[in-house]
């Protein structure tokens, strides 16, 4: 049953409005003022809005601004409810981004038309974004299964062939710096392979990480953060200058495995990303309990990205040039929202910024 949204301070046409919907196979919440509006519309996540302008303290037209900041509600159907009809009412109405007006007094038959027209006409926008999406996301797998699978997997093969026959010929004075190639990809493909099926629960409502604790757990800040460094800069043909210091003495309660996935990904993106003849900065700073991580380094071109922009397979450099799964900036950021924290990342003339902000005790 389609959930509406009434939001209209004549309590008698409310409830008139309500029993028409709720008679026409729609489920309907009532609100009488324009804060209460707003807080019933982000807890009940509806399918349609029908708004009066004239409210006291909140208008119509502010309930429209303050719920189109919500990236969740950008295309919500978003109808006008007023008295006022006029040419200047209506431009003013459908500039802040509203679909539709109905003039009071309303007739019923068109009130429900012109919700079942705008609820069919958004059934057809978000299927049609979903399968551009899927057609996206499968173009980019492919390109991504060709780099991010069949290279390391190539360079296992064939490096494990040939320590194989030093093996075999007892000469394995020499065979370290092949083993390590072999872990190096080994490592690369389980990356790879994790993000994807984390994508996979995300995209299907599920979260990945739910009840993952790491109980008694103390992860010394400043020792995380710099074997991190020296684990994702050891296979790097690219030397960094990287400066580390921290404020925040340890974290509490974390799977240490799992952030070190996590802190693992912000690094890596350095490597792959930034240019190596500047210095990268790393910065834990303790605010209030929380811990705040600043990673800040120079692309080795211009590129500008924004926390909106942060979606899956999205890079911020020519995608044709596929360099990862586009995934890694993605995955961090639903970890840190899933525990209640903050993600910040800011890409401008070359200078790129990842702000992260999580509890020093999970």
């Amino acid at each position: 049953m389609p959930k509406i949204v009434l939001v209209e301070d004549e309590l008698q046409l409310a409830e008139n409005t309500k029993l028409i919907l709720e008679i026409n196979g729609f489920e309907c919440f009532v609100a009488n003022k324009g804060q209460e509006g707003i807080d019933l519309i982000t807890s009940i996540n509806p399918c349609l809005v029908i708004c009066d302008i004239n409210l006291d303290e909140i208008d119509g037209y502010e309930i429209l601004r303050q719920i189109r900041l919500n990236p969740q509600f950008l295309n919500l159907p978003f109808i006008f409810l007023t008295a006022r009809a006029d040419f200047v009412d209506k431009r003013k109405g459908m500039n802040s981004g509203a679909d539709d007006f109905l003039t009071k007094p309303y007739n019923a038959r068109v009130l429900v038309e012109t919700i079942r027209a705008r609820l069919e006409l958004s059934n057809q926008k978000k299927e049609s974004v979903g399968i551009e999406i899927k057609k996206n996301a499968i173009d980019v797998f492919y390109h991504v299964s060709n780099h991010e699978y069949l290279t390391p997997l190539n360079g296992i093969i064939n490096l494990s062939e040939i320590a194989l026959d030093m093996v075999r010929n007892k000469q394995t004075f020499d065979i370290e710096p092949l083993l390590e190639g072999i872990y190096t990809s080994g490592n690369r493909m389980l990356r790879t392979t994790r993000k994807l099926l984390w994508y996979n629960q995300l995209s299907n409502a599920v979260n990945p990480w739910k009840n993952v604790l790491g109980a008694n757990s103390q992860i010394n800040v400043i020792k995380f953060l710099q074997d991190i460094v020296d684990s994702a800069t050891k296979s790097s043909l690219k030397i960094f200058d990287i400066n580390i210091k921290s404020n925040v003495t340890y974290l509490y309660g974390y799977d240490e495995s799992l952030i070190q996935i996590m802190f693992m990904e912000l690094i890596q993106n350095v490597v792959n990303f930034a240019d190596s003849n500047r210095k990268v900065y790393i910065e834990a700073r303790l605010e209030n309990d929380f811990l705040v991580l600043i990673i800040r380094n120079h692309y080795s071109e211009n590129y500008t990205l924004t926390t909106e922009e942060i979606k899956p397979f999205y890079q911020a450099h020519n995608p044709k040039d596929m360099n990862g799964t586009g995934l890694g900036l993605y995955i961090v950021k639903e970890w840190v929202e899933s525990i209640n924290g903050q993600f910040e990342v800011k890409g401008e003339n070359q200078l790129f910024d990842i702000v992260i902000k999580i509890s020093i005790n999970a």
